[in-house]
């Protein structure tokens, strides 16, 4: 295996990330991520910011890479896993 050719991309892999601020942060380790993960899931409301506007912007911007990157919410990823 060439060590240069990168990451390996695995299609059923799932990345779940909750960060303290979905700003730079968060949002560049999902679009890192995307090398190696099918589908990124991106907790909502398991973040703080410094203000209200930025988290939400930045949570609209990883919208736009959806199916890719998902932005859910914990009830949401509770629904998914059922009972």
């Amino acid at each position: 295996m060439d060590a240069r050719a990168g990451p390996t991309r695995r299609p059923d892999a799932r990345m779940l990330l909750a960060g303290d601020s979905p700003g730079c942060r968060v949002l560049s380790t999902a679009l890192a991520a995307l090398a190696v993960a099918a589908e990124v899931l991106v907790v909502a409301d398991a973040r703080t910011g410094v203000d209200d506007d930025l988290p939400v912007r930045t949570l609209r911007t990883m919208e736009l890479y959806r199916p890719l990157i998902r932005v859910t919410s914990l009830a949401g990823l509770r629904a998914e896993a059922g009972p």
